[in-house]
């Protein structure tokens, strides 16, 4: 088949000019170094179960009121909770190359939805676990981490959901109610479908995405009221509908996203927070299904998300990615494995590229200084104390977000309690206080909601921040071949993977 070659993108000069700080000298900011402790058993499997679209502060054991859920509020109480995670970039495509490839947007090139395919020379988590004899299976519902965009590398199986026959494994979907070929319970089925054709002598490494609950909101049967009029529901905010709108868009939500011309905003978070305990609910059902199957004794499970959700905070209406508020970039990230981890919950500011190296270390693979790629392991920090053996250095966190086809970028930095963002194009892009801004600093600690500048507050801190972010983006791209690389085939969109991303509004 012929050749495919992609071109690596690499840093924006234009960037660096416009931060103008910093000496050239600075090093660039490293994960602190930990204290070595005994290690964890061998080769465990891992099991990563990423749901979409899934903002930490709307799960229960992230504080949210509602009920939303129980099952991961268990799996967080009974492992490592990191509280503060966040993506590299708000969106499922750039956020999950980070994830797969342990290296950030800026350096990887990956900064729009679909049509950029992950670059062939950057190594992929399950390409690294398969080196260590691992069996590598992924059963996914977004069509923008599918094959087209060269996601199933490494992986031994890959499953897209909108693909799959109707009819399968003596299984007969249409003797059943019509259903969303992407719904969390096909998911699910599929997943253990998967699992039954794993080999029990060999450990394994099983990736399940969940679509739900990306918008629209549409949770099933009796999930669809579940919230609808309870005590949290909050009827007076009004929400604009502008019919002109054919995506979601600031300030308004178009005519494809209203349910029966409801423009009560508590109506749509409600649905939301339903689908999410759809989802908790299907996620219980593949624990106790692999349990049944006996792949429960001695496995890692992993739970995250690519990205949160925007539900009408800074005026931005159900959806994520063009802005880099905490809406979109915090998400769950928990740890959970019986008899080995000790339940603990870390309030450190976490990256997502950290996940990679993290089950690599777990898995067996020797990583230099603790570190694969541009991630660090967190293997030190799930160990109980591991927080007390490092220096009292804080934890810095990188993302950025926008539209990347545009370059209309935004870049972010935080430590444990302030965020600094930058617009470096386009200081239209952030208006706080009515004013439109260059650089914006927040403290997350007293005002989580993202309403106030407080750089004239704090100029130390502002300047702190300021030099880590020009340290980490004036930093060489990671280093990989810079002549165009070559990784197999020519892949097109398909029919039905242009059908789904056409329905999610991707296309």
């Amino acid at each position: 088949m012929p050749d495919r070659r992609l071109r690596l993108f690499l840093s924006l000069p234009l960037l660096v000019a416009m931060l103008g700080c910093g000496d050239a000298s600075e090093p660039r900011v490293e994960a602190p170094a930990v204290a070595e402790a005994p290690p964890f058993p061998a080769r465990p499997d891992l099991l990563l179960i990423t749901i979409d679209t899934l903002r930490a502060d709307h799960l229960s054991a992230w504080g949210y009121e509602r009920e939303t859920s129980p099952n991961l509020d268990r799996l967080a109480a009974e492992g490592v909770q990191f509280e503060e995670a966040q993506v590299q970039w708000p969106k499922t495509g750039p956020s999950f190359t980070s994830m797969m490839t342990a290296t950030y947007p800026k350096d990887n090139g990956i900064v729009r939805h679909v049509g950029i395919p992950v670059p062939c020379a950057y190594r992929m988590l399950a390409e690294e676990l398969s080196a260590l004899g691992y069996q590598t299976r992924a059963v996914v519902a977004n069509g923008a981490v599918g094959r087209e965009f060269f996601f199933d590398q490494g992986f031994d199986d890959y499953v897209e959901t909108w693909k799959v026959e109707e009819e399968y494994e003596g299984r007969n979907w249409r003797n059943r109610r019509k259903r969303d070929p992407n719904r969390a319970e096909r998911v699910t089925d599929l997943a253990l479908l998967s699992a039954r054709q794993l080999d029990r002598e060999r450990p394994y490494f099983l990736w399940v995405h969940y679509l739900d609950p990306h918008a629209p909101y549409s949770p099933p049967g009796d999930f669809a009221d579940l919230f609808q009029g309870d005590e949290y529901f909050d009827p007076s905010q009004r929400i604009e509908i502008d019919p002109t709108k054919a995506r979601r868009e600031i300030g308004a939500i178009g005519k494809k996203d209203v349910v029966d011309h409801e423009d009560r905003l508590a109506f749509y978070v409600a649905r939301y927070d339903a689908e999410i305990r759809y989802t908790d609910a299907e996620v219980e059902r593949l624990l106790e299904g692999l349990r049944a199957e006996g792949l429960a004794d001695n496995r890692v499970t992993v739970v995250t998300a690519d990205h949160g959700e925007s539900l009408g905070e800074h005026n931005y209406y159900f959806s994520h990615g063009r802005l880099p508020f905490q809406t979109c970039l915090r998400v769950p990230l928990l740890f959970h494995w019986p008899g080995v981890l000790e339940a603990r919950r870390d309030a450190a500011p976490v990256e997502l590229i950290d996940l990679a190296p993290t089950l690599l270390a777990l898995a067996g693979k020797e990583l230099p200084g603790g570190r694969w790629a541009q991630g660090a392991s967190l293997v030190p920090r799930l160990r109980a104390g591991g927080d007390r053996d490092a220096p009292e250095e804080p934890h810095l966190s990188f993302s950025e977000a926008g539209y990347g086809q545009n370059r209309r970028w935004l870049h972010v930095v935080r430590d444990e309690r302030f965020k600094l963002v930058y617009a470096p194009l386009d200081r239209d892009q952030i208006w706080i206080g009515g004013v439109g801004k260059e650089f914006v600093l927040f403290d997350l600690e007293e005002d989580p909601g993202e309403t106030r500048d407080v750089a004239a507050e704090h100029p130390e801190v502002f300047d702190r921040l300021k030099r880590a972010l020009w340290s980490w983006y004036r930093a060489p791209a990671f280093p990989v071949a810079t002549e165009e690389a070559t990784c197999g085939d020519d892949r097109v969109i398909d029919q039905e993977t242009e059908k789904q991303l056409r329905a999610l509004g991707y296309l």
